[in-house]
C-alpha cells in the first residue's frame, strides 16, 4: 500500500505510475462477519428455563445420566450477567463460561497455579485426529502434575466431530455429576472441566456451543452470542458453523421424537385403546360375518378344477 502523505493510506493504482488496474473501488471497511448480531452494548445473557428434569429436552441416559437433573445444582447453569472487557492478550488465556466450565488454548495448561486457583478438576482436549497421533496438544501431563483427570475426544473430519458430540456432552456432565464424600455423606466441593483445542477458538468452541445448546436449549445463534461475549476471539466460520447448524438439525429432530414419546406415554394412561372407542357391532352384523368367513374357508379347502369349461 502506497502512502501520498505521511500518516495516511493510498491505494497503489492511484499513483500515475502504478502498473496496476483497479479492480474495484478502495475501502477501509472491514470485510463483513457472518455472526449473528452481537449487541457489545448493553449486553443480557438469553433466556434460558431453570436446570430440572422438565427443562431438558432429550432422552434421560443421552445427555445426561439417570437422576442427573434431580442432584445438579441449578446455580452451576447460571450465566454471567456482563460481556468480558476483552483484550487481546486474553486469547492465551481460559474464560470461564459457567461455573463450572472453562474454554481456552492449550498454552493455558502450563499455568499449574491457574489450574488449582480455579479448581480445576478435567483437562478436556478436542483435536484432529492427526494431532492425536502426534501426540500433540494432549493435557495429561499437566494433568498429572497437578494431580487431576485428563480426557480428549479426537475428531476425524466433519461427520465424526457431529457424531461425537453426545458422547462430548455427556462426559462434561458425568463428571460434574453430584458425588456424595463416602466418610461423612455430604456433596463433594463441585468439579470444574476446563475444553481446550490448539487455540481455544476452533474445537474446543464448538464442544462449549454444543453444550450451551443441549443444556440451556438455546438456538444456535444464542450460543453463539453467548460464547462470543465470554470469549471474543472463537472462531466459528470455516467449517465449524456448519458443522452447528447439521447439529442444531439433529438436536430438533431429537426434541419432536422425545416430545411425541412424552405425549403417547401420557396418553396411554388416560385415553382408552381406539378399539375400545369404536361402535360396538350388533349381533346380526357377526353372525354374517361368521357365515362370510366359513364361506371362504370352504372355497380355499375345495380342490382345483382338473379343467375349465369353454363353453359359453
Amino acid at each position: 500500500m502506497a502512502s501520498a502523505y505521511p500518516g495516511s493510506e493510498f491505494p497503489m493504482s492511484g499513483t500515475p505510475e502504478s502498473q496496476y488496474v483497479p479492480s474495484h473501488n478502495y475501502t477501509k471497511k472491514f470485510a463483513p462477519s457472518h455472526y449473528p448480531d452481537i449487541h457489545y452494548n448493553g449486553y443480557a445473557p438469553p433466556p434460558t428455563e431453570p436446570i430440572g428434569p422438565n427443562s431438558h429436552r432429550y432422552p434421560e441416559g443421552e445427555f445426561v445420566s439417570p437422576g442427573f437433573l434431580q442432584r445438579i445444582n441449578p446455580a452451576l447453569f447460571m450465566l454471567p450477567q456482563a460481556e468480558i472487557e476483552w483484550s487481546y492478550n486474553l486469547r492465551r488465556a481460559a474464560q470461564r463460561i459457567l461455573p463450572f466450565l472453562y474454554l481456552g488454548p492449550w498454552s493455558c495448561l502450563s499455568n499449574q497455579q491457574w489450574l488449582r486457583d480455579e479448581g480445576i478438576t478435567l483437562l478436556l482436549g478436542v483435536r484432529d485426529q492427526r494431532l492425536a497421533q502426534s501426540r500433540l496438544f494432549s493435557g495429561q501431563k499437566a494433568a498429572a502434575a497437578g494431580g487431576i483427570e485428563s480426557d480428549s475426544f479426537d475428531i476425524a473430519n466433519n461427520s465424526d466431530a457431529i457424531a461425537r458430540l453426545p458422547a462430548a456432552i455427556r462426559r462434561i456432565n458425568d463428571h460434574i455429576y453430584p458425588a456424595l464424600n463416602p466418610e461423612t455423606g455430604e456433596l463433594m466441593p463441585t468439579k470444574k472441566v476446563l475444553v481446550f483445542c490448539e487455540t481455544g477458538n476452533g474445537l474446543s468452541a464448538l464442544v462449549v456451543v454444543s453444550y450451551c445448546m443441549v443444556m440451556l436449549n438455546m438456538t444456535l445463534s444464542q450460543a453463539l452470542n453467548f460464547i462470543h461475549s465470554q470469549r471474543f476471539c472463537i472462531d466459528m466460520e470455516d467449517g465449524l458453523k456448519p458443522m452447528l447448524a447439521a447439529f442444531e438439525d439433529l438436536l430438533t429432530a431429537k426434541q419432536d421424537v422425545e416430545r411425541s414419546n412424552r405425549a403417547g406415554a401420557g396418553s396411554s394412561l388416560t385415553v382408552p385403546h381406539a378399539a375400545m372407542l369404536s361402535k360396538k357391532r350388533s349381533f346380526a352384523d357377526q353372525v354374517d360375518d361368521e357365515f362370510m368367513y366359513d364361506d371362504m374357508e370352504m372355497e380355499a379347502s375345495k380342490p382345483p378344477a382338473p379343467f375349465q369349461d369353454r363353453r359359453g
